[in-house]
């Protein structure tokens, strides 16, 4: 196993389900952004807020600066539990934005410019929220069974073996990247 698992998809254990602590997180599809000695970020991409964007808005204003329609979907996506006041967009890599992380095909910006700039090519999603792990956190998890990983090949994506909550995170990626 690499230790630099960047644009890869890590999937909780549906076992977790039965330890209380981490009941939230099973079957969770994450998204890796980047992963470095430092640690990682991620982003689930599999849970979407009750609430459409409009009324999301209301309480952060940077989302009335995207137009609805240049994006993949009109749901804001849960992105985890870190940073849950915080919204970003998650698309194609298009361009260098004063708040980005990225890795060579996709980004996640936090800049207000990224969400007025925004177009249907980017293949954009909204979302609010992360996941984030300090230096040799994730690996340990991995190796603990915690996460399922895969890269995030075509054919891999086309082929993972999970619910359809999950599958419909591989479908997104599919769509975004390829």
């Amino acid at each position: 196993m690499s230790l630099f698992l960047t644009d890869g998809l890590i999937i909780a254990n549906p076992a977790l389900s039965d330890i209380p602590k981490f009941a939230n997180i099973a079957g969770k599809a994450i998204y890796i952004i980047e992963h470095t000695k430092a640690g990682a970020i991620g982003i689930s991409l599999n849970q979407n807020f009750s609430k459409p964007i409009d009324e999301i808005a209301e309480s952060l204003p940077v989302l009335k600066l995207l137009n609805v329609e240049n994006l993949l979907t009109n749901k804001v996506i849960s992105g985890g539990p870190l940073a849950n006041d915080i919204p970003w967009i998650f698309s194609r890599r298009t361009g260098e934005y004063d708040k980005q992380v990225s890795n060579d095909y996709l980004a996640l910006n936090f800049s207000d410019s990224a969400f007025e700039q925004s177009k249907k090519q980017d293949r954009a999603v909204c979302g609010i929220g992360s996941f984030g792990w300090g230096a040799g956190q994730l690996e340990n998890e991995l190796a603990n069974g915690l996460w399922h990983y895969f890269p995030t090949t075509e054919a891999v994506l086309d082929s993972i073996p999970f619910a359809n909550a999950v599958r419909g995170a591989a479908q997104l990626l599919l769509t975004m990247k390829y």
